[in-house]
């Protein structure tokens, strides 16, 4: 896993990446710090790369991919930031050498487990359910859950507009078959009958060409200045690979730094990527999870008022007086999360942002470092995984000076390199 984040205001912005990366299967991981995560195009190009997720696409480590399209594009300079992405998805699309079948397979494979594990998961917490309260479950029953949790899932999936593949079913069935059958036997552990196996096919192939990306595909954020930006423009995707030849992505999210408060994106920004939490936790003043935690008890207090009354003080509603309870407790809970949210606005994050409106662009470098190490000794000091970890390669780029590394580690002593 990673942390990363990015921190905007008018002088210029700060990226800063730990160098932790997983290897392994769950439970026989190794975690090494020694990844690169942070890059830039050269000398000539005010522009950082940033990489978090899988470490390769295609089976090719991103770090050579960068690295080979800084040959790609020599000298040229551009307009905008999202000129530079485009003309990296053009090199990725130009060079054959990232479309490869047999890697092709492991798109699907990953992409079709990953939907699969979600589906059986959901079936297993329906016969935990049943069997919780000593009911019988057979296989019948089994397949009937599965068979209707597979068409829930192909139908939310065709009813999204976005196509980002344009497949054929039969070429896809004809090529991948093998795929799903393998994941298939893998996940589910009994026979079930030919029209949910072509279901399962049918649910791989819908989300192959929809708006699903898998846990094994990357992000990747590109940020900086072009020939025409005055202040900093930073644009997040997601990537998943090549299927049939043509590549799956998607954008995220994208920042610009204006010259007033009140437009777009203000004048300051901090932006967090991968392992989030704690870069979150410091700007809003509570933790996600305990956030969600908090509002998921609130939400479930105010659901079950209405039969809590009854039952207390031996009082029976009318279904009319229930469905009035129940939409003043919806009422209530979204009044809540609505005070919440603008009490963290005015008193956390307005405030933060307007201290980093005016940082100075050695104190944008400190803080993103700072931000990163406190997900590391976060992880450090828990049970979890060591999945973020030192040390921290940060980068300050202006409009005058361009990409410029304020701390990079190096796997070569450069003074016996100086020749």
């Amino acid at each position: 896993m990673t942390a990363e984040v990015a921190i905007m205001n008018k002088l210029g912005m700060s990226m800063a990446a730990d160098s932790a990366v997983t290897s392994g299967r769950e439970g026989v991981q190794k975690v090494y710090n020694s990844a690169n995560k942070l890059f830039s195009i050269s000398k000539q190009h005010p522009i950082g790369i940033m990489v978090f997720g899988s470490a390769s696409f295609m089976e090719v480590p991103w770090e050579v991919i960068i690295k080979s399209f800084r040959d790609y594009i020599g000298n040229k300079r551009f307009d905008v930031v999202d000129d530079y992405f485009q003309h990296f998805i053009e090199f990725l699309n130009d060079d054959e050498r990232f479309k490869v079948e047999e890697i092709e397979e492991i798109i699907i494979h990953r992409t079709f487990s990953d939907v699969l594990k979600r589906v059986v998961k959901k079936v297993e917490e329906q016969i935990n359910n049943h069997k919780s309260v000593g009911e019988e479950v057979s296989d019948s029953n089994v397949t009937e859950w599965l068979t209707k949790t597979v068409e829930e899932n192909i139908a939310t999936f065709q009813e999204m507009e976005k196509v980002y593949l344009d497949l054929e079913y039969q070429a896809f069935q004809k090529r991948f078959q093998s795929v799903v059958t393998e994941i298939k036997q893998d996940l589910i552990t009994y026979e079930i009958p030919a029209d949910l196996e072509d279901k399962l096919t049918r649910l791989a192939f819908e989300a192959t060409k929809k708006n699903f990306f898998s846990l094994g595909s990357s992000g990747i954020v590109i940020a900086g200045y072009g020939e025409k930006e005055i202040f900093p423009h930073l644009l997040e995707y997601r990537l998943e690979g090549f299927v049939f030849g043509q590549l799956k992505y998607k954008k995220l999210r994208e920042r610009k730094i204006n010259y007033t408060l009140d437009k777009d994106d203000g004048t300051a920004s901090i932006i967090p990527f991968a392992q989030r939490e704690m870069v979150d936790s410091f700007m809003g003043g509570i933790e996600p999870s305990m956030e969600d935690a908090v509002f998921g008890i609130i939400e479930r207090v105010l659901s079950g008022y209405p039969e809590q009354i009854q039952k207390h003080l031996d009082i029976h509603f009318s279904e009319e007086q229930v469905s009035a309870l129940e939409k003043m407790g919806n009422e209530l809970y979204d009044s809540i999360v609505d005070s919440v949210e603008e009490y963290r606005m005015d008193y956390y994050i307005k405030p933060l942002l307007g201290i980093v409106r005016s940082l100075p662009k050695e104190e944008l470098a400190e803080m993103a470092e700072a931000l990163v190490n406190l997900t590391s000794f976060k992880r450090r000091v828990t049970r979890e995984t060591e999945s973020v970890g030192p040390p921290i390669d940060v980068a300050v780029i202006t409009k005058g000076d361009g990409f410029v590394w304020i701390k990079k580690k190096s796997y070569y002593d450069p003074e016996l390199n100086l020749y």
